[in-house]
């Protein structure tokens, strides 16, 4: 977290030192550098990525010159059009595109086209398989669903029936944190993990998902997810059943939702991956290589996991 700290200390600090130099210069010439950044997210409905887009708009205000503008697929989680709004982009001749791909691969030919016109693309939050991407911010994936999955099986005391609820195929963040839960879940014998399967980062699918997973199985002691959104669905569908208070639900992301259901007990706890931070890092990395400077090709921000006893640190902040 130090290291995380002082990576964000350092890069405000570079950018209010060059932004004062473009003032002054500014003054003098009369003018400043105009460029235009694309935020394209995956999904302009979820609370998660409106938050981001929050965090955007309010960071591009530190940046002299850039305009900034916000996207996202009608449909959510679709690769397809965000590659249409990545061609869009390219079309607009904008300096830098900040993309959160829904499928890290299938993005790819895009990255590339953006590449061969010499705009900048970075990836906040989700990976690329391939191109050229200038940097990438976001939390350790796979140390998330360890320590999601470690805390789960604490949780039932080192023995129980587990279900896992996994994000979208070929997206790194899924595959990462199910990575992660599956290694930490190897670490304790008396687990058996009776099933893992996608819900699409969807809260109906979540719904759907748990709803199979009741009929199939008589006891089962714990839910992870990858994503709050299919967590919530899992929850319904366990009220539903009548069978919310034989399971714990563990899962990621923090929002309004996420907060009340650990003060009412639905879940056990979260994780917070400060996805505000993460656009920013981007962008100011995106600012300071269109000014001549180098950027790590990596940027990793703090994990939190969050249980009921710190709901009050998080209200207000969603």
């Amino acid at each position: 977290m130090k290291r995380s700290v002082t990576l964000l200390t350092t890069v405000f600090l570079l950018l209010g030192m060059l932004c004062l130099g473009q003032a002054s210069q500014s003054h003098a010439a009369g003018a400043e550098k105009q460029y235009k950044f694309v935020f394209i997210v995956k999904s302009m409905q979820f609370p998660f990525f409106l938050n981001m887009i929050d965090g955007a708009e309010e960071a591009v205000k530190l940046l002299p010159g850039v305009s900034l503008k916000c996207v996202g697929p009608e449909t959510p989680y679709s690769v397809e059009e965000q590659m249409q709004l990545m061609e869009q982009a390219i079309t607009d001749g904008v300096d830098a595109i900040l993309i959160a791909p829904a499928d890290s691969k299938a993005i790819v030919p895009a990255v590339e086209k953006a590449n061969k016109a010499g705009i900048l693309v970075a990836t906040p939050n989700t990976k690329a398989y391939g191109g050229n991407i200038l940097t990438w911010t976001g939390v350790d994936n796979y140390q998330v669903g360890y320590e999601l999955g470690t805390a789960l099986c604490n949780a039932v005391n080192g023995k129980g029936n587990v279900l896992l609820i996994e994000g979208t195929p070929g997206n790194s963040t899924s595959e990462e944190r199910v990575e992660g839960y599956k290694d930490a879940f190897k670490k304790f014998p008396d687990i058996k993990l009776l099933d893992s399967q996608p819900a699409n980062f969807n809260r109906e699918k979540g719904m759907q998902l748990m709803e199979n997973w009741l009929q199939k199985y008589k006891k089962i002691d714990a839910v992870g997810s990858i994503n709050k959104d299919m967590t919530m669905g899992a929850v319904e569908a366990a009220k539903l059943a009548g069978r919310d208070k034989e399971m714990v639900h563990i899962t990621f992301d923090v929002d309004n939702d996420a907060l009340e259901a650990l003060e009412n007990g639905s879940i056990l706890l979260t994780g917070a991956q400060n996805e505000r931070s993460q656009i920013a890092l981007a962008m100011s990395a995106c600012y300071l290589a269109l000014n001549g400077y180098k950027v790590p090709p990596v940027q990793y921000l703090p994990l939190s996991l969050v249980y009921k006893k710190d709901v009050p640190l998080y209200r207000g902040k969603n």
